[in-house]
């Protein structure tokens, strides 16, 4: 099953939660997941102060994007990644209101892009964790 983690600035719990469920059903349709797979679909939210770039090397090259979303999944297409990324960053523009800074220049007539920078890491999930609830087990003729 797919885990999400979304790397942020500080986000209300009611925000997250919003994010959270509107993640899932994007996870739902972008890798054509059955339904009963909702619920073993995982989104961890990460405060973007609570990490440093050397803690998580992989994630340094987004250090200068408003939110990072690491997806890891197993078996995911090109096609996949594409569609999930497009809806993904419309729902968090749409969302997640914009910074005050982009606000004040907007009320001051200065022109900035209104849309937040949503950087996308795609991982390849090992079939031998994918599934944590399908054990391998060896039967033994005695």
């Amino acid at each position: 099953m797919p885990y999400l983690r979304l790397y942020s600035p500080h986000l209300p719990l009611e925000q997250k939660q919003v994010i959270g469920q509107k993640l899932i059903d994007i996870t739902l349709r972008a890798f054509r997941l059955r339904p009963e797979q909702r619920y073993r679909t995982s989104v961890q939210f990460i405060t973007r102060c609570q990490t440093r770039p050397a803690e998580n090397p992989r994630l340094d090259i987004a250090s200068n994007a408003d939110f990072t979303l690491e997806v890891i999944g197993h078996n995911l297409t090109e096609r996949e990644k594409k569609a999930f990324a497009e809806e993904a960053a419309a729902m968090i523009n749409k969302v997640v209101p914009r910074s005050l800074p982009q606000r004040i220049a907007s009320l001051l007539g200065i022109r900035s892009d209104s849309n937040q920078r949503v950087v996308f890491q795609f991982s390849e999930l090992s079939p031998a964790v994918s599934d944590p609830f399908l054990v391998h087990t060896e039967h033994r003729a005695a």
